[in-house]
């Protein structure tokens, strides 16, 4: 018997078997984000986020679609930006919008100035004036005289110590953010040698400036949860049913996978209230919570979805 044939009896059998449906076991609690206890409020944020980072006064959220959104939890100020680039500098953080830097304070969100140069075109100047000057020599002798007269220029316009190699961060290709010790800016278009010049990972650890940031910023991929609110306590299952998984095509068949999903029952405990809710899903809930010194409000994640918690 041809086996699409017997594939295609074996999913009609499958998917002739009746969806299955469970009962809630705890009627009275409220569905997520509501709790029992109304001195106890979850509020969600934001969601459809990829990474965080965070301090004790900032989360900073990522997003697939190429935006960064900035969350202040001191001021409750909130601002997104469609950029890929993001930066963190002392005390504010640098982010690229529609092709342009700008700044902004890693409180108030408020813009900043930053200073942007660009030497790219004195750099090649110099590099054509040698060329003329020196017609005999090589391209590979031009460009070393040109890379070690123009890192000499760049070292005495921007003070960039002699014995020290300045704090850098790569924004995008060829544009960097420095830090001297004494002053800060963008380079954009930076020519390979200064690039390298400038790069604190080719110099030695007791040669570079470490500037002291006001606010050290953590992944939370690396983070260790501190705080534990939730506890799951019971689960029903509420939905049981068989769906077509990967494949589908004239080369690979689809197959059918029994999905189900139901509630799960949390407690939750914050600042001597305690309180009950359930959830629907698929999979065991995350409630990833963000580390913080901060009592309230609580910072957590579940799929995807930022949230905050707190107490009246």
């Amino acid at each position: 018997m041809n086996k699409y044939l017997l594939f295609g009896i074996f999913s009609i059998l499958l998917l002739s078997c009746k969806e299955e449906k469970g009962q809630d076991k705890h009627p009275d609690i409220p569905v997520f984000p509501a709790t029992s206890n109304s001195n106890i409020t979850i509020q969600p944020i934001i969601n459809e986020i990829d990474k965080i980072f965070f301090n004790d006064s900032t989360l900073i959220y990522t997003h697939h679609k190429n935006s960064i959104s900035f969350y202040s939890t001191q001021t409750g100020e909130s601002h997104s930006i469609k950029s890929s680039i993001f930066v963190y500098a002392n005390g504010f953080f640098i982010v690229e919008k529609e092709g342009k830097y700008e700044a902004l304070h890693d409180i108030s969100l408020k813009k900043q100035a930053i200073r942007t140069i660009d030497e790219s075109a004195r750099y090649k100047r110099m590099e054509d004036s040698l060329k003329n000057t020196f017609a005999q020599k090589s391209d590979s002798e031009i460009s070393q005289m040109n890379d070690s007269l123009f890192i000499k220029y760049f070292s005495a316009k921007y003070n960039i110590p002699k014995d020290r190699i300045p704090f850098t961060q790569e924004l995008k290709n060829k544009d960097l953010y420095v830090h001297t010790g004494q002053d800060q800016f963008i380079i954009l278009n930076v020519p390979y040698s200064l690039d390298q010049f400038l790069n604190p990972l080719l110099q030695p650890t007791s040669k570079r400036i470490l500037p002291t940031f006001k606010r050290h910023f953590a992944s939370l991929e690396d983070a260790r949860a501190t705080k534990n609110i939730f506890e799951e306590y019971d689960y029903t299952m509420m939905n049981k049913s068989w769906v077509w998984g990967g494949g589908g095509n004239h080369y690979v068949l689809s197959i059918p996978y029994m999905l189900e999903a139901g509630y799960y029952y949390i407690n939750i405990s914050m600042n001597e209230q305690k309180g009950k809710f359930k959830i629907m899903s698929g999979s065991h809930p995350e409630f990833k919570t963000i580390p913080s010194k901060i009592n309230s409000p609580i910072y957590f994640v579940n799929n995807r979805q930022l949230y905050k918690v707190f107490t009246k």
